[in-house]
């Protein structure tokens, strides 16, 4: 005799979510960033600030499509790098780590239509923090103290 339609549901959902690939290096809803402040937030958790770089921030402009995956490469439109050229080459080379550990994202639909029209604007600063321009898609992200 066959399963229950409802049990036969759940054993599948069951066995397709243990069989999807993990996204442990980025930590984001099961249901997709929903919102700005979401989106921020999963940045945020991607960003590994490297040892002796205080005073360095670095600027990004890229565009995302609305599956939440990055659309050619990200364009440094400022820098202001202290330390030695290795340092700085390390917290230039973290800023887009972090990119890479945390796209794609999952989105939901309803942001991913407005992430496809809205060019993201990143500012990554490993400086006290200071009043920053936080609408939409213009992120500052400051460096934990």
């Amino acid at each position: 005799m066959g399963r229950h339609p409802v049990v036969a549901m759940f054993a599948l959902c069951a066995s397709v979510a243990l069989a999807a690939p993990s996204r442990a290096q980025s930590p984001q809803p099961a249901t997709g960033v929903n919102d700005w402040a979401a989106f921020r937030a999963a940045l945020a958790s991607c960003w590994i600030v490297p040892m002796e770089t205080r005073g360095s921030s670095i600027a990004l402009r890229f565009g995302l499509d609305k599956t939440g995956r990055l659309r050619g490469r990200p364009l440094v439109t400022a820098r202001q790098l202290t330390g030695d050229r290795e340092t700085r080459t390390r917290f230039e080379a973290a800023a887009f780590d972090a990119l890479a550990r945390c796209l794609p994202m999952a989105v939901t639909p309803a942001f991913g239509a407005i992430l496809g029209e809205s060019p993201v604007r990143l500012r990554l600063a490993n400086t006290p923090p200071e009043p920053a321009y936080q609408i939409n898609s213009n992120i500052t992200l400051f460096a934990p103290q």
